[in-house]
């Protein structure tokens, strides 16, 4: 349970992977710990995962602790439950329909050639930092209607440091990592706030959800907007830069998938800027996008929920009022689930294979139906891997220097520790 108040608050924040990971491995699937005063149960496995997402087991309304509340705001969606959450998060869902979707293809194409265009002149180089670049550039055209064809570096500085701060002892003093992560957090709502006020967001999530209407006419109001666009920025940025990353890591690593990737690209999608339909229409792709989200480290567990009444899960008993949360990686781990779990295979994840799963396996947004607590950004996620895995085998050839792929770091979507050395040419004729 660690120390007094504290218990084990700093362990889980400077890597809360390997802490839920080795502790469900010693334990079980569902264990207990202190982390800054509260009793908070961990909840891994398909059968736990699902009892942790029950709403009548959990709720989200003030589980969180304070300081990442202080850092998104009270009010953002995770924090929220009952009639509030479920208004607003019908709103929010509308920035990822297949019409929203599509609409955003075209723009996530320009960031990907713009950056990638410029690697691919052969040279050994690291791309790990220009990826985390890549990650928020998508994310700042989508939730602040930014344009494609440029980087805002100062306006991601200021994310970088607010991520840090958030996975940081929550001291707020000038000198701390999270007292600098509230005052970049001030200066991003201000640029947020600009940017509702400014920008139409044509083919962004910003113009849907500035135009989104739910069926009694209910509308999300400025601030709440900007409330929940700065949640999305924190939930895109990690999962997208991590994301891209692995990918390149498993096309460098395996090369006879690469190769299958390659043909089905090919053979079904155009030289130019594919539909959604397209992207939908490349199932190895799709196959192998989940399977990094499995086997590889970004989102380690879900938000933090508390006990509604006095529970018990196999003859474990919670008491009311204990805070709980899903442990994400720890369940994609799980090797009763998922055969020989830290081995990459791309085919395990299939459209059928994952039918046949049981209810919260596959959990890598969290569990769950969509307008509950499951991540909303989970369509965008499988719109943008199949697109990256598709757009670049077309179009590139990628050498692989020896490295070290092991996850560096702690946070949302740790990166290889050698920064993804890569070398890039254009695809030979």
């Amino acid at each position: 349970m660690g120390v007094p108040f504290l218990g084990e608050a700093l362990a889980f924040l400077k890597d809360p992977f390997t802490f839920t990971l080795t502790r469900t491995r010693k334990h079980g699937n569902v264990w207990k710990t202190r982390i800054l005063g509260d009793t908070t149960v961990f909840f891994a496995g398909p059968k736990a995962f699902s009892f942790f997402m029950n709403p009548e087991n959990f709720t989200r309304q003030a589980g969180s602790p304070k300081f990442l509340q202080e850092i998104l705001h009270h009010d953002a969606v995770p924090f929220l439950d009952g009639d509030r959450h479920r208004t607003r998060k019908r709103l929010l869902l509308s920035a990822f329909t297949e019409e929203a979707l599509a609409t955003y293809v075209p723009n996530i194409v320009r960031i990907f050639e713009r950056f990638v265009t410029r690697w691919a002149d052969g040279k050994e180089r690291a791309v790990g930092d220009e990826l985390s670049q890549l990650g928020f550039d998508i994310a700042d055209m989508l939730f602040a209607g930014s344009s494609p064809e440029a980087s805002n570096a100062e306006v991601a500085a200021d994310f970088a440091t607010m991520i840090k701060g958030t996975f940081a002892p929550p001291v707020n003093m000038p000198f701390t990592a999270y007292g600098k992560a509230i005052k970049a957090r001030d200066r991003l709502r201000m640029y947020l706030k600009g940017s509702v006020a400014k920008n139409d967001g044509k083919g962004s999530a910003l113009g849907v959800l500035k135009a989104a209407r739910g069926p009694g006419g209910e509308q999300l109001s400025t601030t709440e907007l900007e409330v929940e666009l700065l949640h999305f920025y924190f939930a895109a940025h990690g999962g997208l830069t991590a994301a891209i990353a692995w990918l390149l890591v498993v096309l460098g690593e395996h090369p006879d998938i690469a190769a299958k990737l390659r043909s089905e690209a090919d053979a079904k999608l155009p030289d130019g800027v594919p539909a959604l339909a397209q992207i939908r229409g490349l199932p190895q792709a799709r196959a192998v996008s989940r399977e990094v989200l499995r086997a590889y480290p970004i989102a380690p567990t879900t938000f933090i929920g508390v006990a509604k009444r006095d529970l018990e899960i196999d003859g474990y008993g919670i008491r009311a009022g204990w805070k709980g949360a899903g442990a994400i990686w720890a369940t994609l781990q799980d090797g009763t689930t998922f055969k020989d779990p830290t081995a990459f295979r791309d085919d395990r994840l299939g459209d059928d294979a994952v039918k046949a799963l049981p209810e919260g396996a596959f959990v890598p947004q969290g569990g769950g139906p969509p307008e509950g607590h499951r991540c909303p950004g989970e369509a965008l996620i499988q719109v943008v891997m199949p697109l990256f895995l598709g757009w670049f085998t077309r179009r590139f050839d990628l050498a692989w220097p020896a490295q070290d792929t092991t996850p560096a770091g702690a946070g949302l979507g740790p990166l290889p520790k050698d920064g993804v050395r890569v070398m890039i040419t254009p695809r030979a004729t």
